[in-house]
Order: C-alpha cells, then sequence, then structure tokens
C-alpha cells in the first residue's frame, strides 16, 4: 500500500491590524457599515473634509468623562471624540439643575394670574408675597409645597395631565418632610412661620387638584393645630399675626359647614392676639361666624349646617339658651352692619376706608387710610349676607315667630310652631343678593385669594336657600366654577361636608 504524500497547503499570511480606525475604516467601508452602522463613516467623512481649526474646541479637563483622557493613538482618534461630542452634545458630569429655573417660572404664572389686575390697590395681596416666601425658604417642606401647588395652578390653567400628576410627587414628599419636622418638635418647642405655612400651602394644592373631597379641610385642621402649639401670645406680631388673620377666615368658614366650633373661636384667641393690632371689619365679622357652630350647639343638633335644619330639636332641651344667645349674635351682626353701611353692599369701584375699615372721618382727613377693591368689598357684603341668612333661619327654627326685623331680646323666649313669613322673605332676598355678588365674582378678577373665600357664600345658598331656585342657581354656579375657575377641589369639598 504506497502512502500518498501530499503538498502541505501554504498558509494565508494574516494582515497587520492597523491601530488607526480611521484607516481601517478606509479600507474596509463595508465592514465598517455593519459593524457600527452609517452614522460613524459619516462621522468619518466629514473628518476628512473638515479643516481642523474649524473643529469645535474640547471642554476642560475638569469637565472631560473619564474616557477622554485616553489615547486613541493619533489626532484623527481624538477629532472623532470632539465631533461626536458636537454633534449629539453627551452629558457631562456636571449639569446644573434647572428646578429653581421652573419654580420661578410655575410661581411666576401662579402669582400673576392670581393678584389683581387693578393698579389701585394699596396692600400687597398675600399671592404677591409667594416668590419671596419662596426664596427665603430654609426647610424643604416649604419649598416643595410651593412648587406642588403652582404646578396644580397651571396644569389646571392650561389642562395640563403630565403636570399635574408630577405636581402629586412634589406634593407627597412635601407632606412627608413636614411631618419629620413636626415630630422632630420638642414637648415644649414652638413651631416657627415656616411650619404654619407648609399646611395652608398643601391645602391650597387639594383646591386645585382636589384628591379627596375632605383634604382642603384636613390641612386647613392642621394649620390651626399648629397655632393651638404655639399659643395665641405667639401670634400678636410678625408673620405668625399675619398668618393667623388669614386662616380665622377660612376656619370660620370649616366650622360653620361641619357645626364645629374652632379652637379660635375661644376668649383667649379672639382677644390676645389682636392686643397690638386692633380688629378691622373683615376680623370683627369673622368673630361673629366664629361664634355660630357654639350658639347651634346650644339646640342639642348635630351633624353638618345643613343636618341641623332637617333633624327634630330634641323635647328635653331648654330652647331659652339658645334663642337667647342667637338673638344676641344677630344684634352684633346688626350693629355690625350700622357700623360698616358700605361694606354691606356691592359698590361700583374702589373706596376710601380708615384703616379699620370705617367711614374716614371729615375732621381727620390725613389720617392713614386703605383702598379697598370692588371685589373686596363684594366678598364682604356677600359673608355679611350668608351670615344674616344663617342666623335668619336659625332663629326661625327654634323661635318660629320672631320678627327678624328689628330684632329684640325681649322677644326671644317665645317659641310657637308656626313658621314666620319675614323670616323667610328676608332669608330669601339674602340668597338673592348672594347671587348677585357672587356672578360679580365670577365676571371679576379679585384680589389674591378672596375668589376662593367667596365660595362659602355660595355654598350656604345651595345648602340652605330657602327656595328651590336659588338652591339649584347656586349649585349651578359651583359646577360652573370648579370646572372653569380650577378651584374644584375646594368646591368638590363644600360638597361633601
Amino acid at each position: 500500500m504506497t502512502d500518498k504524500v501530499t503538498r502541505p497547503r501554504a498558509r494565508k499570511k494574516r494582515e497587520a491590524k492597523s491601530r488607526d480606525p480611521l484607516s481601517k475604516a478606509a479600507a474596509q467601508p463595508d465592514a465598517l457599515k455593519q459593524r457600527a452602522g452609517s452614522a460613524t463613516v459619516e462621522i468619518v467623512q466629514r473628518i476628512k473634509q473638515e479643516p481642523i481649526e474649524d473643529l469645535p474646541q474640547s471642554p476642560p479637563v475638569a469637565l472631560r468623562p473619564y474616557w477622554a483622557s485616553y489615547s486613541v493613538g493619533n489626532f484623527q482618534g481624538s477629532r472623532v471624540i470632539d465631533t461626536i461630542r458636537s454633534q449629539w452634545k453627551l452629558p457631562f458630569y456636571y449639569e446644573p439643575s434647572k428646578a429653581e429655573f421652573f419654580d420661578h417660572a410655575f410661581i411666576s404664572h401662579f402669582v400673576e394670574l392670581n393678584r389683581s389686575v387693578r393698579p389701585y390697590n394699596t396692600e400687597l395681596p398675600w399671592v404677591a408675597q409667594v416668590p419671596g416666601l419662596h426664596t427665603k425658604a430654609t426647610k424643604p417642606a416649604l419649598k416643595l409645597s410651593l412648587r406642588a401647588a403652582c404646578m396644580a395652578f397651571y396644569a389646571q390653567v392650561h389642562q395640563d395631565a403630565a403636570i399635574l400628576t408630577d405636581s402629586y410627587r412634589w406634593y407627597t414628599r412635601s407632606l412627608t418632610s413636614q411631618r419629620q419636622a413636626l415630630s422632630r418638635l420638642g414637648k415644649n418647642a414652638i413651631p416657627d412661620d415656616e411650619e404654619i405655612l407648609v399646611p395652608i400651602i398643601l391645602g391650597l394644592y387639594e383646591v386645585y387638584a382636589g384628591t379627596t373631597p375632605t383634604s382642603v379641610f384636613q390641612h386647613l385642621t392642621a394649620a390651626t393645630r399648629i397655632f393651638q402649639l404655639r399659643g395665641p401670645s405667639s401670634c400678636i406680631t410678625g408673620v405668625g399675626h399675619v398668618l393667623l388673620r388669614a386662616i380665622r377666615t377660612s376656619d370660620s368658614h370649616k366650622a360653620v359647614i361641619f357645626n364645629e366650633p374652632s379652637i379660635l373661636s375661644t376668649q383667649e384667641w379672639m382677644t390676645v392676639p389682636f392686643s397690638v393690632s386692633a380688629k378691622n371689619g373683615h376680623q370683627t365679622l369673622t368673630d361673629i361666624i366664629l361664634q355660630i357652630p357654639s350658639c347651634t350647639a346650644l339646640c342639642g343638633l348635630t351633624g353638618n349646617l345643613g343636618d341641623i335644619f332637617v333633624q327634630q330639636i330634641p323635647d328635653a332641651i331648654d330652647l331659652r339658651h339658645a334663642q337667647r344667645r342667637t338673638a344676641e349674635l344677630i344684634q352684633e351682626l346688626e350693629d355690625w352692619g350700622n357700623q360698616y353701611p358700605h361694606l354691606c353692599t356691592r359698590s361700583d369701584g374702589p373706596m376710601f376706608v380708615s384703616m379699620d375699615m370705617s367711614i374716614p372721618s371729615a375732621e381727620d382727613p390725613g389720617s392713614p387710610s386703605l383702598v379697598l377693591p370692588d371685589t373686596f368689598v363684594a366678598l364682604t357684603a356677600a359673608t355679611y349676607k350668608a351670615t344674616r341668612l344663617i342666623l335668619t333661619l336659625l332663629q326661625n327654627k327654634i323661635s318660629p315667630n320672631v320678627l327678624t326685623t328689628p330684632i329684640s331680646l325681649t322677644h326671644s323666649d317665645s317659641s310657637t310652631n308656626s313658621p314666620s313669613p319675614d323670616a323667610i322673605a328676608s332669608a330669601t332676598l339674602d340668597a338673592q343678593s348672594i347671587l348677585d355678588i357672587t356672578l360679580f365674582l365670577e365676571t371679576n378678577r379679585p384680589v389674591g385669594m378672596d375668589f376662593m373665600r367667596s365660595i362659602f357664600p355660595l355654598v350656604l345658598v345651595a345648602s340652605l336657600g330657602p327656595g328651590v331656585k336659588e338652591q339649584q342657581a347656586a349649585k349651578k354656579m359651583l359646577t360652573r366654577w370648579g370646572t372653569s375657575r380650577g378651584v374644584g377641589g375646594l368646591c368638590g369639598a363644600w360638597k361633601h361636608p
């Protein structure tokens, strides 16, 4: 058997690998396309065509990525990196945060759409101080709450669901931060101004977002409890006093609707914080509203305001104390109307008043004065008529035969089961006046947050209106305000007391 001898096959020589990726790309363009795609070939061609001096210069070494310090073989490799960076703008390690810019944009939008557009207002509305509060804030809870509220307002105005969804993230973070801050307070520690502001701003967020029907009032209750921790003596001056004046009005509305006495309705809270700065007409009217829940409690009726006018008064309740207290409040309200008659009706323009909101004295023309916008006067008039509506119906329930005009304390002990035509007629006129005033507020832009406070009189007409016509008109307006004015959270909350 013969062995077949074969000639060994010559081996092919391997081509030396080039360290230059550009020369390899020029030699094998098809392979380069398969591996890296057409984008890289385009870069290579642009590098060959462009002069070196036209290339963008590299950033400082401190800002370069770690891989930029490695050598790529020759200058052309560096040009690849520079070209990619100029075309796709790869991010550096340090990028300035854009949160401050967005915060400024949202807050400016919020302030601009809520502030007064009339130049004659000498007092800056509370909302105009929001940018300063955000700038001076030292705790994250306040900054986050302002961001969430302003974003929610923007989302409601422009119907942007993405921004509204993102605002909830900042809302929850602010709420968590606030709870942690309060949990770290010592036993005898006094909450500062920012810790009072946070629940107020979070309540404002709920006005626009409306996550749950009662969230607005939960934050309002939290703010009131923080005031209780501070005590009335800590709210005589400074920011605490300014915030107390603002929170008293909203808390009085909540107390009446839910028929629960407010912490701020005690004699100490109604006198001590105002020992230095006296009350004006608006705060005096708030005093009367704050005392209504304690008056209805004397009737033995429970539930919200709408329930107490439907329930039967228990037979074991002695109504003489409730009758006398109701007559006293009505008398205080009439005295208030006699002192501030210009605040009981809507005005046709700005109104010059004294610092306590009374009519300026002709004997002292140089005394300090205020300029009240027509929308503020309309709000005060609606609140006055809403208060008279409640007290009129309450007196008619516990003393049906007592005339509402004029009120006499000597008549407060009489009681029959027949309804009073004068009381119903007076309540109907007040309800119609409230509807007229709120229609005016709807067509004009109120100062600051006065528009939201004007919802309270409208809710009373929707719940206690003596006629079906007035109730239906109030409910339609509430629904319209909730959709067109971006306050659906507050309108929805009033509908679910």
